[in-house]
């Protein structure tokens, strides 16, 4: 008698693997807003190369780049953290007014104004990270009526264009390397050190840590009061930064200067990949935002739009993209 050989199974198919939606990871890397950007100077390259690789275009544009630049930075850091900042408008608002106001054309002044502007950005951080942190406070709100608060000050202190900076501070703000504004060496510097304060050091870690889940970060024993307290101390002095070289750029102190800064910078940030959740971004996209809202600006004037349309335009294009790119990250 022989034995039957038992029947061989059919070979079970190889588990699928799952498939890479690249252009939502390209989203949460923040190299999604770069091919964007790339497009847009192809256009613009196709329909105004001349005027568009122009030196003073060039120095335009990245001049244009450089306030933004410095708040979105900022505004990263707090959205990182789980956290908004709205205050940032009106802390360049003040910082420009009163760096405008104080040195007023005397040379003599402008060392001590320029910490003292500084000082105080970092003040109006403070105040937003302490009613944070320890009165448990909804940032929203609390920077809401930061706000109202600086903006209503600066008003204050005067509601028409006030004061003079010195020559050499005004020189400064026009300075340029080529098509390169010296201004623009400022933002380099700043994205430089915040990289390095976000990657290498245990604070940075510990805005992600926070950002991320923030009682997760509590029982690990990060001191979670002490880094967000330090994320808006930071966003306001990268403010204040901003205000300071408004304030160069146009010699005299504006009360206007920093309105609608916080939004276009909250802009910048999310189409840069930015979770608004907290815990997850890079200044890679950031910066890619940075660029791309210029780049809406320029275009719009290189194309000779009427300027009636110019934030009907502008308005259109960041929904769009912000919308795209909201809904890709999702997935």
């Amino acid at each position: 008698m022989t034995a039957t050989a038992p029947a061989t199974a059919p070979p079970s198919p190889a588990p699928a693997k799952p498939r890479r939606n690249w252009v939502a990871l390209a989203v949460r890397r923040g190299a999604a807003v770069w091919f964007i950007v790339a497009a847009l100077i192809i256009v613009l390259s196709v329909l105004r190369g001349e005027g568009f690789w122009s030196t003073g275009n060039i120095a335009a544009l990245l001049t244009s780049a450089v306030v933004l630049g410095l708040v979105a930075l900022g505004q990263h850091t707090v959205i990182l953290s789980g956290g908004i900042d709205l205050s940032v408008g009106s802390n360049v608002t003040i910082t420009c007014l009163l760096t405008a106001v104080l040195i007023d054309a005397y040379p003599i002044r402008t060392a001590p104004v320029l910490i003292g502007m500084l000082a105080l950005g970092a003040l109006i951080g403070l105040v937003n990270g302490v009613l944070v942190t320890l009165l448990n406070m909804p940032p929203f709100i609390v920077t809401l009526g930061t706000f109202y608060l600086v903006g209503g000050a600066a008003l204050w202190i005067s509601s028409t264009p006030a004061g003079q900076v010195t020559s050499a501070l005004s020189d400064f703000a026009f300075a340029r390397l080529g098509p390169i504004p010296l201004t623009f060496l400022v933002l380099v510097v700043a994205v430089a050190a915040l990289w390095f304060l976000l990657t290498r050091t245990v604070w940075g870690k510990a805005v992600f840590a926070v950002g991320g889940d923030l009682h997760s970060a509590r029982a690990a024993g990060i001191s979670t009061n002490r880094v967000l307290i330090w994320v808006y101390v930071v966003s306001g002095i990268l403010a204040a930064i901003g205000g300071i070289l408004l304030a160069a750029r146009s010699s005299i102190g504006s009360p206007t200067a920093g309105a609608g800064l916080e939004l276009s910078a909250i802009t910048a940030v999310v189409i840069g990949g930015t979770s608004l959740l907290g815990g997850r971004g890079t200044l890679l996209g950031t910066m890619g935002g940075v660029l791309l809202l210029s780049l809406i600006t320029n275009s719009i004037t290189l194309l000779q739009f009427p300027s009636t349309i110019t934030d009907l335009i502008r308005g259109i294009i960041i929904i769009a993209a912000v919308a795209v790119f909201v809904a890709k990250r999702r997935r």
